[in-house]
């Protein structure tokens, strides 16, 4: 059974281990269109976790290989690649044309620039975190509360202990198990259903193979969903180091 967006469809941030496990789901489960936007190029040695890409594709922006990908397996799913960042310059433009956007980004800065920038727009975010072993997932509501910045308040200081997929690598299998119930997350989403994450903090180990919840509510002082919001349209830029 498929589910096909009849809107604008989805916004895939990032075309990594994550968002090759979400736009594999997503287009066998019919949802289309699928807008991809991620700036890199593919390296062989991120290929364990990026199962969209191949060797021959070394080299290449990888949204145009993923893409093609897809095209060759989906040809009825229309894919959108945009071999661009994700940024305070183009956000806003690129929330227009989505229903739902997905954060499969793997840097904080562009995860904090995406929940802001949907707060703002009043689009849902479905994100998720891979990690080492495990991950995280969480889903910012379409009116924007509890948001990302409810639970992590601010971008870490550039000597934060705060490391990175790139930085202490990820298990190959754990981005596609997190894209895809991202993927899920934003079916349902699609459908009119309420997210299942929303309030939520998905936390998953895949060694002790658990899925624990936290759940959080919405923080009165966020600076982008709270009572008095300190960040606005005009002031995204903040959102990025």
């Amino acid at each position: 059974m498929t589910t096909e967006s009849t809107g604008a469809g989805v916004l895939l941030i990032g075309a990594g281990g994550l968002g090759c496990g979400t736009a594999l789901a997503l287009a066998a489960a019919g949802i289309s269109p699928l807008t991809v936007v991620d700036d890199d190029h593919v390296e062989e040695s991120n290929l364990h976790r990026q199962v969209l890409l191949s060797a021959k594709d070394a080299g290449r922006p990888k949204v145009l290989a993923l893409a093609e990908t897809l095209g060759e397996r989906f040809p009825s799913v229309k894919v959108r690649p945009i071999a661009q960042r994700f940024d305070a310059a183009n956000a806003v433009r690129l929330l227009e044309d989505c229903d739902v956007v997905v954060d499969g980004s793997d840097n904080l800065a562009t995860k904090f620039l995406a929940n802001d920038a949907c707060v703002l727009a009043g689009k849902p975010l479905v994100h998720a975190a891979a990690v080492g072993t495990g991950g995280q997932l969480l889903t910012v509501p379409r009116g924007g509360r509890p948001c990302y910045r409810c639970l992590f308040e601010e971008l870490p200081a550039p000597e934060a202990d705060a490391p990175s997929c790139s930085e202490v690598g990820v298990l190959g299998p754990v981005p596609g198990v997190l894209g895809a119930l991202q993927a899920c997350e934003a079916a349902r989403i699609l459908r009119g259903e309420s997210p299942a994450f929303a309030g939520r903090l998905i936390r998953y180990d895949s060694p002790l193979m658990t899925m624990g919840a936290i759940r959080f509510r919405a923080n009165p002082s966020c600076r982008v969903c709270g009572t008095h919001p300190s960040i606005t349209a005009a002031s995204l830029e903040e959102c990025v180091s």
